[in-house]
């Protein structure tokens, strides 16, 4: 399982009282998903200027009749998507939790998984003695020498502590696959919520060392000394905070890649033992130290704190990523703190769906085999394929007509657009979980080994050829990717179905949903962070002096009008953190309607519920992005996530291009129509 700050952030899962989780688990889980609806034209607000508040006009209405439920905190067009996603998954994993000696390997594993996490009276029963093991080996340390060894141990289970360890491909050779260590090692979302200093930030720290206080005194420790531990967690993360880079340091691949050889990174920190470390991970050999001051500053707080200390981080680290699977007072306390007071959560997610998503974390790709059979057809990745074509076309033209840049530029880049490669619905080969041993009744156990063996598959990685065919992600996910180091992107089967995609409804809305989704793809191979790999996945600087700095200037056009805007309340939109997926989402809909162009070959598309192909286009786009949030959903994600709002992600792009002042005839000073229009692509 996901540790918790990981499901926090993907998964936004919430919790409320036991004894109203008793109640609800106690109702039979429904036995359908929510309807498919793509879109519906009474659900305009006619009563709304399409070009006062394009996004106010196609979802005010999707809104108020969409209140965030009770378990979430936020509710949108992804999340309906994603919440049909896991019915389906649900019906699969109940199919196989029957014992049945006729199941196959795999339906062994994912049912006994499921059933394993569904089996809340074996969970109260067992308490927190599946940790027992853990909290041994932490409390049988005898000096620093072992925190090297311990920090391993704990990183195979996916306990983050100090640092993260994994493999990723080397950004100058993007053949190879190496270790690469990484900041790491703090409980909360991001490492603003430990420096910042305003008052909620300051409010909500208060808050995280009250939970982990309770979170110890669930496990036994007396109030005083579970007080003191919390204060001692806090600290030593907060030090761990100050070395580390913001998230838009990190956006720059240059900044965040330091080849080097693991004599260099013991010089980094020579008191934290990596000796021990990188024998227990397999010796990785080159490495990439993604921040060299971190590893520096680390090794201060080595020295810095005491051996009982660092035992108090690991028993934090170990109880709060396995919290979700012990019984409910610690869900409910992890509750309190990271879904109730960071995102505006009330209630807690049935326990089949929190057990679909655990499930689907540590067991993915076998249950998307079940998944793809269920609800993928042919029919569905042929069309998108099509539309990937055409969108690859218009990229192609997009690039050869732009005005701002240079001949041997443009060559560069056209090479690497047809060296894109698509990957659609779910992967050529399926992953092989044949050595991960999943025990009916072993919660935690289940949980631990899964880890383990996802750990072990990214060490296996490491020194090898790059294996094109991994995917990122199961095909349940509802998302998409691009990845500029395999220059490829990706398409799973989760995301290619209503709003997104829909076989029965016709080209404009599909372009304007599915097709600007993959134009926003193919787009983040040329937005800032894209555009500094080339068409091998190499980082490499392929730009002229001159067209850089013509690029560069367009980047700011966008980052400076997307600060403007506001997240919630005093906060604005991080320009910078967002700028990439601004970049994608201007310059995707913009492809995705030329090659809607293209497609009707000069000819005059007809009109659709009194709506012409080009309203609906815009529409379709629009109606991907319906959504409503937590105010402290929207806080935090002010501060964490690449992505602007889904008011800003309509109405900032549509703006942008005058090919929405015509399908809607705005005049020119109308709210939609951007007086200085920004475009990079």
């Amino acid at each position: 399982m996901r540790s918790v700050v990981v499901a926090l952030l993907l998964l936004l899962t919430a919790g409320c009282a036991r004894t109203q989780q008793a109640a609800e688990e106690a109702k039979p889980a429904p036995q359908s998903a929510p309807s498919k609806v793509a879109f519906n034209p009474d659900m305009l607000d006619k009563a709304i200027d399409p070009c006062v508040d394009f996004y106010a006009y196609a979802c005010k209405k999707w809104q108020a009749q969409n209140p965030i439920p009770g378990d979430q905190s936020e509710w949108g067009r992804f999340d309906e998507l994603e919440e049909r996603g896991e019915y389906t998954v649900r019906n699969i994993l109940q199919k196989y939790s029957a014992d049945d000696p006729k199941r196959s390997a795999t339906e062994q594993k994912i049912g006994d998984y499921y059933q394993s996490c569904m089996d809340e009276s074996a969970i109260e029963k067992a308490g927190t003695h599946p940790l027992d093991g853990e909290f041994a080996v932490i409390a049988a340390m005898q000096t620093k020498q072992d925190l090297a060894k311990q920090v391993g141990r704990m990183h195979r289970h996916a306990v983050e502590a100090m640092f993260t360890f994994s493999s990723d491909q080397d950004f100058k050779d993007a053949t190879q696959v190496i270790g690469e260590v990484d900041q790491g090692g703090m409980a909360l979302p991001d490492r603003d919520y430990y420096l910042k200093n305003d008052a909620k930030t300051v409010e909500q720290r208060k808050h995280y060392v009250t939970h982990i206080q309770k979170m110890f005194v669930l496990l036994g420790d007396s109030s005083d000394k579970a007080a003191a531990e919390a204060k001692t967690v806090l600290a030593i993360e907060t030090a761990l905070a100050k070395g580390a880079y913001d998230r838009v340091t990190r956006r720059d691949p240059a900044k965040i890649y330091h080849p080097m050889s693991s004599k260099e990174l013991v010089a980094l920190s020579p008191n934290f033992g990596w000796e021990v470390y990188l024998d227990g991970v397999g010796k990785p050999g080159l490495l990439n130290v993604t921040e060299p001051e971190f590893f520096k500053h680390l090794d201060s707080i080595v020295k810095s704190y005491p051996l009982d200390d660092w035992k108090t981080y690991f028993r934090w680290h170990t109880l709060n990523d396995n919290s979700q699977l012990l019984p409910a007072a610690f869900v409910n306390e992890t509750f309190e703190f990271f879904d109730k007071e960071l995102t505006g959560s009330k209630e807690l997610s049935p326990r089949w769906k929190r057990c679909v998503r655990y499930a689907s974390g540590d067991l993915g790709e076998a249950i998307g085999q079940k998944y793809v059979e269920a609800t993928f057809g042919a029919e569905g990745k042929a069309r998108t394929l099509k539309m990937v074509n055409e969108l690859d076309k218009a990229l192609a033209a997009d690039i050869q007509h732009i005005s701002w840049m240079g001949d041997d530029t443009k060559k560069q880049a056209m090479e690497k657009l047809a060296a894109i490669s698509n990957r659609i619905g779910y992967p050529d080969k399926w992953r092989d979980y044949s050595n991960l041993k999943i025990v009916r009744g072993e919660a935690v156990g289940n949980s631990m080994r899964a880890n383990e063996f996802e750990f072990q598959r990214q060490l296996d990685k490491i020194g090898k050829p790059v294996n094109k065919n991994d995917w990122p992600y199961p095909p349940s996910t509802v998302n998409a990717s691009y990845n500029p180091q395999l220059n490829n992107i990706t398409f799973p089967a989760g995301i290619l179905q209503p709003p997104f995609y829909d076989n029965s409804a016709d080209d404009a809305m599909n372009m304007g949903g599915i097709g600007a989704v993959i134009g926003h793809e193919l787009t983040h191979g040329f937005d800032d962070e894209g555009s500094q790999f080339d068409a091998q996945g190499n980082m490499r600087d392929w730009w002229t002096a001159q067209d850089k700095k013509e690029f560069n200037t367009r980047t700011k056009c966008i980052a400076d009008e997307y600060s403007g805007f506001h997240a919630v309340d005093d906060v604005k939109v991080n320009g910078k953190l967002t700028l990439g997926e601004n970049v994608a989402d201007n310059g995707g809909l913009r492809i995705a309607y030329v090659a809607l162009m293209d497609s009707f070959a000069g000819k005059d598309p007809p009109a659709s519920d009194g709506l012409t192909a080009q309203q609906r286009f815009f529409l379709g786009f629009a109606n991907v992005w319906c959504q409503n949030r937590t105010d402290s959903l929207s806080r935090m994600y002010a501060t964490i996530d690449p992505h602007s709002p889904g008011r800003w992600r309509i109405n900032g792009s549509v703006s942008n291009m005058p090919e929405f002042k015509e399908a809607f005839h705005c005049k020119s000073d109308a709210p939609m129509v951007r007086q200085n229009a920004c475009r990079v692509w």
